[in-house]
């Protein structure tokens, strides 16, 4: 960790311990101010790039529950579900560069939630867990309210990124692995986040680690680096049945090349338009220290930069080099692409959703 990180993580430390009767208001569902992305909602998961004809807004046959990534950095250890507060702005962040590929071919759902503040992930006093706990009861509390309410017997699909994907693990344990509702699980895309082969069985029993484009009941993850990145030191905090811990990151993980959909370590070449960028209107947009709302208008738009290769690496995590990641490296901290694991694949994700959809 080298010094200027770890004076960020100072800056947005929390300064007093977890306290369970100190937190931000509960989520009712029912509302949709609760919600960041909804069939009633005009939203940022409705975008397409620059260029491209907008998709109907009528409903569609299938849906996806969508879970965000962290976009609270304050200094409480869970945010709160507020439209004015800057956490938002970074949420529909998330919707334009995260859930809007799926928006061609499935009805978004994604909750807002309490979400667990980023210094939990460095926390070692167990401080992290009980607010990862908070966030989690949401979205736990958010899917039975979809379930119940909205989603109508449609087939779905679980997708997710960085500390989203840290709860559908569990979600996906508690209400659909091995469940009556597996018959309309689709596939879950569990990205930016590890997920260990060794709790595979215990976490997803019934689901297959997918090997191609068109597996169905199945779980798809990456996560992306540079060429030769590695983090042979990170570990990263997990929940299982039975405890949060954490674990190195440098284990046998799920891992698919989201060009080619398999694990094979061959480089895959693509030359095609897949990958965006995000837009905005005011840079305040994405200020980590932000408290308020910066109503800025986004957008986004291919890369003009498309060539690329990508293969799974010996760690597994996707390994990327070429004419385009040498630019987006640029923008990376240490040749890790965390923050663009979606963005990097975004047509090649939207183009892979219609493939497992024909396969159902």
């Amino acid at each position: 960790m080298n010094d200027q990180f770890k004076k960020f993580l100072d800056s947005v430390k929390p300064e007093e311990p977890f306290d369970i009767n100190n937190l931000p208001s509960e989520p009712s569902y029912s509302d949709l101010y609760s919600w960041v992305a909804h069939p009633k909602i005009d939203g940022y998961h409705q975008i397409v790039p620059k260029g491209e004809n907008p998709f109907s807004k009528s409903m569609k046959d299938i849906d996806v529950f969508f879970i965000h990534p962290t976009g609270f950095f304050g200094k409480n250890w869970n945010g709160p579900v507020d439209r004015d507060h800057a956490c938002f702005q970074r949420s529909e962040i998330h919707m334009a560069m995260q859930a809007s590929s799926f928006y061609e071919s499935c009805n978004v759902y994604a909750p807002e939630y309490r979400q667990a503040t980023y210094y939990c992930f460095y926390d070692l006093e167990g401080n992290g867990y009980q607010a990862q706990d908070v966030a989690y009861s949401d979205i736990e509390r958010a899917f039975d309210y979809y379930m119940e309410n909205h989603n109508s017997g449609r087939p779905f699909f679980i997708a997710s990124h960085s500390q989203g994907s840290l709860h559908a693990q569990r979600l996906i344990y508690n209400r659909i692995a091995d469940k009556e509702v597996t018959n309309q699980f689709i596939a879950a895309y569990l990205i930016g986040y590890i997920v260990p082969l060794k709790y595979f069985d215990v976490l997803f029993p019934g689901l297959k680690n997918s090997n191609s484009s068109t597996d169905t009941q199945s779980i798809i993850s990456w996560g992306a680096g540079v060429e030769g990145f590695t983090r042979p030191r990170a570990h990263s905090m997990y929940w299982t049945p039975e405890q949060w811990s954490r674990e190195v990151m440098e284990q046998p993980l799920v891992c698919q090349n989201p060009i080619s959909w398999n694990n094979s370590s061959e480089w895959v070449t693509n030359t095609n338009q897949i990958s965006i960028r995000l837009k905005s209107s005011e840079i305040k947009a994405l200020d980590y220290y932000a408290t308020k709302h910066a109503q800025s208008k986004l957008s986004i738009e291919y890369t003009q930069v498309t060539e690329m290769e990508a293969r799974v690496a010996s760690n597994d995590m996707i390994e990327l080099r070429g004419p385009l990641i040498d630019k987006v490296s640029k923008l990376s901290a240490n040749g890790d692409l965390h923050n663009f694991d979606i963005p990097l694949f975004w047509k090649a994700i939207r183009d892979n959703i219609k493939d497992r959809i024909t396969s159902i």
